[in-house]
């Protein structure tokens, strides 16, 4: 877990820091709380948190004051300012120092999540922390969830409400709204990895804002957008609500992020039958509306837009996936072929394009869930939005969807995918080999082993039972044990040796990981 400590002189305010969010949902833990600047210190000597939370008007030693001497104590140490309005100018100079990020009161707790998730590696770090179990319950759901929406809706009501039931989504009544949201990140191709993460916060994220009278699901479709079905108790409740938090989400992550957000939302849905349609009319919201306006919430009900299901359907997205894992590359463009021809005999630019980015949206989703780098593929300034954009005729579109389809099947065929256990062993020796290193990073190991970090992570931990982060500690501070009980080296020049260039961190991290300090094991 992701250690933080919450720093407040008013009890009331650590009380609603320390049970305002589901810390564990996200990979942190608060190890610690201090009233004042001056315990702070000295608890942060104790339990050397990864992240310091902390306000800024204290007695004894103020926020500010804090933050300098546990920047100068722990340079890797993470600090955010907690402040209020008229303290503004002094968080903005206190960011310009060092400090990582500042929070302004009153403020969100979903604001405060984004804020924790952006610094440095702690996306990664805390999805690399949840456990295979809670991973495989969450894609059974996630699972049955898409293909609900996927669905060519040849089963009965009964049927798709037990084989829902299955895995516990129970939904009470026949008054559904759908939203869709969409993070748009299609100016660089390699990006594409860091939002299928921040989508998987999103979903945990929108499961904890959403407030009605009924039940409701967030998960991911096949693209990586993020979809939520609200299931209302009546249908006047239904007819009422006006999905403040979904624009709220918007601003936020424009905000903290720096993303644009789009939000389609659907026309009322009757029955369970009915979601999937309310899913491809989210999708028609959005995509009808790109070339004006991005970071948006559009209506269905609210555009004059044609209702048919047009879209691909669940036999199309699973021949898709499966012969891209087979790399049966005939076979891939047999389905997107005929798929391309369906639509296009609509006589409708918009859909044809749209339909295109959805492929690219599968072609990238299979990519990442396999471990390999997208840039490794395309390179890193490679763009399809331009490509399909609306200058491009029909055609130009079509070539473009087989070229990308073609780079990735031919590149799986060249680098045939390397089982967990030949992935974590080329990491730990990857890390040995380059111990003394103090800028070895995990992006270093991704890139020399040719997997993405996400993958890398995830097959470190199958087969070693610890995170990558936690094996380089272990290894670094293991290795400088030895040296210190077999040589007769400095202090120092151990440190060095590790991968540690700042001698007294690296006495402070020996001593977290062994309960003694270095110089006690040299006597």
């Amino acid at each position: 877990m992701i250690k933080i400590m919450i720093v407040d002189d008013m009890p009331i305010f650590l009380e609603y820091l320390r049970g305002c969010i589901d810390w564990n949902a996200y990979g942190f833990e608060i190890c610690c709380e201090a009233h004042d600047g001056r315990e702070a210190l000295s608890l942060f000597k104790i339990h050397y948190p990864d992240i310091v939370l902390t306000d800024i008007t204290m007695p004894y030693l103020n926020g500010l004051e804090l933050s300098e001497k546990i920047m100068q104590e722990s340079p890797e140490t993470a600090v955010i300012l907690i402040t209020g309005n008229n303290e503004f100018e002094y968080a903005r100079r206190a960011v310009k120092m060092g400090v990582c990020d500042y929070i302004v009161k009153p403020f969100e707790k979903e604001e405060l999540i984004l804020s924790l998730l952006k610094m440095q590696d702690n996306i990664n770090r805390a999805l690399e922390l949840k456990t295979n179990l809670q991973e495989d319950n969450y894609l059974k759901r996630e699972e049955r969830l898409r293909r609900l929406i996927f669905s060519k809706g040849n089963k009965s009501e009964a049927s798709t409400l037990e084989h829902l039931k299955k895995r516990g989504i129970i939904f009470q009544s026949e008054f559904f709204l759908v939203y869709t949201i969409k993070i748009e990140m299609y100016d660089n191709i390699a990006e594409y990895e860091k939002r299928v993460n921040w989508e998987k916060v999103i979903v945990n994220m929108l499961g904890q804002m959403v407030d009605i009278e009924g039940h409701y699901e967030t998960f991911s479709d096949y693209e990586n957008n993020v979809v939520a079905i609200l299931n209302f108790d009546t249908e006047d409740r239904m007819r009422r609500y006006k999905g403040h938090e979904f624009q709220d989400l918007i601003k936020m992550i424009k905000d903290y992020l720096g993303l644009n957000v789009s939000v389609g939302v659907s026309n009322f849905c009757y029955g369970i039958m009915s979601v999937k349609d309310g899913y491809y009319q989210t999708l028609q919201a959005i995509s009808s509306n790109q070339a004006d306006e991005q970071g948006k919430l559009w209506d269905y009900k609210k555009l004059q837009l044609k209702e048919g299901n047009a879209f691909y359907s669940w036999d199309v997205v699973d021949n898709i996936n499966r012969y891209l894992e087979l790399s049966e590359k005939e076979m891939v463009f047999e389905v997107i072929e005929k798929e391309l021809s369906r639509i296009e005999a609509f006589q409708n630019e918009e859909l044809f394009r749209m339909i295109c980015m959805s492929l690219l949206s599968l072609l990238f989703s299979h990519v990442v869930k396999n471990g390999q780098n997208i840039e490794d593929i395309f390179g890193v300034e490679y763009s399809f939005y331009e490509t399909l954009g609306f200058q491009t005729s029909k055609q130009q579109k079509r070539e473009f969807v087989f070229q990308c389809y073609n780079a990735v099947i031919d590149y799986q065929r060249e680098t045939k995918e390397s089982r967990s256990y030949e992935i974590a062993s080329a990491a730990k020796q990857y890390i040995e080999e380059h111990v003394g290193n103090p800028e070895m990073s995990i992006q270093d190991i991704s890139k020399h082993l040719l997997v993405n970090q996400t993958y890398l992570r995830k097959m470190f931990k199958s087969e070693m039972n610890m995170t990558l982060s936690e094996y380089i500690t272990k290894y670094r501070l293991e290795m400088a044990q030895k040296l210190i009980k077999e040589t007769d080296y400095k202090l120092f020049h151990i440190a060095e040796q590790v991968g540690y260039s700042d001698v007294s961190y690296f006495s402070k991290c020996f001593k977290k990981y062994y309960g003694v300090s270095p110089k006690t094991i040299a006597k």
